[in-house]
């Protein structure tokens, strides 16, 4: 079978990328797979998550180009959307549609999808799963959409992801041949709101860790990217300093790059926690930092998953999460296997990570509950899944 996943990239820092290399690679075992990335800025490292050399990558960035005029007019439409959702009702759905996904550039990904001869066509993340949709009747090929974070992150977010396109979700869905979604909390939301059967597949490892950590390092751990809002490091840096004048003996460490990292160093001088928190850049061996810390801590605003979760529990890493959909289901017997805490409630957070930070033997029992659960989130288990929809198709 010859299939393509349609991204943005495969080379950025970010769980989305590192999840798709993973899928394809596995597929690429039994499979044609092409990942065709539509941005041109990032250096094609595929030690950057053990990219399989099977995968051939096609990185197009002319795909998405559209004459000065077209260009004008659908910033025009999607500026005015943001702003006021006007456009955001079946009455005016054309011109939304439009604004977002112009003629030119419709076209543009049916001629090259077609010239490729694939047999089914993967849509990463809801822009590109709704492409898929909205131009299927014109490819040759069956089409899948791939949602990446949650119902609440992609509808519910001011001016993020497809925030006031819900119409479009509604009208569009139901043509692609499959959509998956992360949780079934987001399953349910889309079949109720959208009136579209999908399927649920979590994210697999990245990787598996013979080694375990011993909790007994103090270091307390978060991982992710350095965005403003979604992943919450002002709240976790927030919490630690609540605790750090208890505990000055422990350090909060933080595992990523972006364009919120001055303003995180900002925050920690602020605070006057420069000795005890500190922020390490993006690296590809993230087993070692796991391994060298006894709490994984993750404060995210909202998460659709969090593959840096089962990344901390494949490693025995303890597990405190915000009550995001993703981190619900993967913490399925909470005080047991992580503990999640109510969303955004720094308090609670201090609270949790001062416990664990007291308690040794609690955090070897959850070190323990946590490795056993890490075994559902195995590639051989999840690849099962993508292989039985791709045989239905």
């Amino acid at each position: 079978m010859k299939i393509c996943f349609l991204t943005n990239s495969i080379f950025s820092y970010g769980g989305v990328e590192r999840v798709v290399s993973v899928i394809a690679s596995s597929l690429a075992k039994h499979h044609e797979v092409d990942v065709l990335c539509t941005l041109d800025k990032y250096v094609a490292k595929r030690e950057l998550y053990n990219l399989s050399s099977n995968v051939n990558v096609n990185i197009n960035s002319d795909i998405k180009k559209i004459g000065a005029i077209s260009k004008i007019i659908s910033g025009v439409g999607k500026k005015i959307n943001k702003k006021t959702g006007v456009l955001n009702n079946k009455k005016l759905m054309k011109i939304l549609q439009k604004s977002y996904y112009p003629t030119k550039l419709k076209n543009n990904f049916i001629e090259y999808l077609n010239n490729k001869k694939y047999d089914v066509v993967i849509g990463v993340e809801g822009y590109y799963s709704l492409l898929l949709a909205i131009i299927c009747n014109k490819l040759n090929c069956k089409v899948i959409g791939w949602q990446h974070n949650s119902y609440y992150a992609y509808f519910n977010t001011t001016n993020k992801y497809n925030y006031k396109q819900d119409v479009l979700f509604e009208s569009y869905l139901k043509n692609l041949d499959r959509y998956i979604v992360l949780t079934d909390e987001d399953k349910n939301n889309v079949e109720k709101y959208f009136f579209t059967e999908c399927e649920r597949i979590y994210n697999p490892l990245s990787f598996t860790s013979e080694l375990k950590s011993k909790c007994t390092e103090k270091n307390v751990i978060s991982v992710g990217r350095l965005v403003k809002d979604q992943k919450g490091f002002d709240l976790l840096i927030n919490a630690f300093s609540i605790i750090a004048s208890k505990c000055r003996d422990w350090t909060l460490i933080i595992v990523g790059d972006g364009e919120e990292k001055n303003n995180l160093n900002e925050l920690i001088s602020k605070l006057k926690l420069s000795g005890q928190v500190r922020i390490e850049p993006f690296t590809n061996e993230i087993e070692k930092h796991y391994l060298n810390s006894s709490i994984f801590v993750s404060s995210s605003r909202w998460e659709g998953f969090g593959l840096v979760i089962t990344e901390a529990m494949e490693c025995g890493v303890p597990v405190i999460a915000f009550e995001n959909s993703g981190p619900k289901e993967i913490i399925n017997k909470n005080n047991e296997n992580g503990i999640l805490i109510p969303r955004n409630d720094i308090n609670a957070l201090s609270s949790a990570i001062l416990d664990l930070i007291r308690d040794e033997e609690k955090r070897k029992r959850f070190s323990l509950e946590s490795v056993e659960r890490a075994k559902d989130f195995k590639i051989e288990n999840i690849i099962k899944q993508w292989e039985k929809i791709l045989e239905s198709l």
